[in-house]
């Protein structure tokens, strides 16, 4: 039940920052933006995907890296199914790309600082 709701509530720490970043800014991240806007919702992308990680693996209560490996592996479902479904565009390639990743650090860290206690 830990590894279930871990990842659930893990993935919703990304998701919904990352749905209210393109529905509070006016953006559709299927259409190219500004440079500027562009950084800034990947780099949001990326601590939030590290919270994801982190926060995943420490409400699944694990060790290992399952809870931020399932999410990082929904990440880039979801990703690649929007680029299946709208083309390929910047914020989907790049949620496979960095975002995916930085699930697997947050959760690397959590679990490091698991080790450690």
């Amino acid at each position: 039940m830990r590894l279930i709701s871990g990842v659930i509530l893990g993935y919703l720490v990304f998701a919904v920052p990352s749905y209210l970043l393109f529905r509070v800014t006016h953006h559709d991240p299927h259409i190219p933006a500004s440079v500027g806007f562009e950084l800034a919702a990947i780099v949001c992308g990326m601590f939030f995907a590290f919270l994801a990680g982190y926060g995943g693996a420490w409400i699944a209560g694990r060790r290992d890296m399952l809870a931020p490996t399932v999410i990082a592996v929904v990440l880039a479902a979801f990703a690649i199914a929007s680029m299946v479904a709208k083309g390929i565009s910047w914020s989907p390639l790049f949620a496979i790309v960095v975002m995916a990743p930085s699930v697997l650090v947050g959760g690397s860290v959590q679990a490091r600082r698991r080790r450690r206690t």
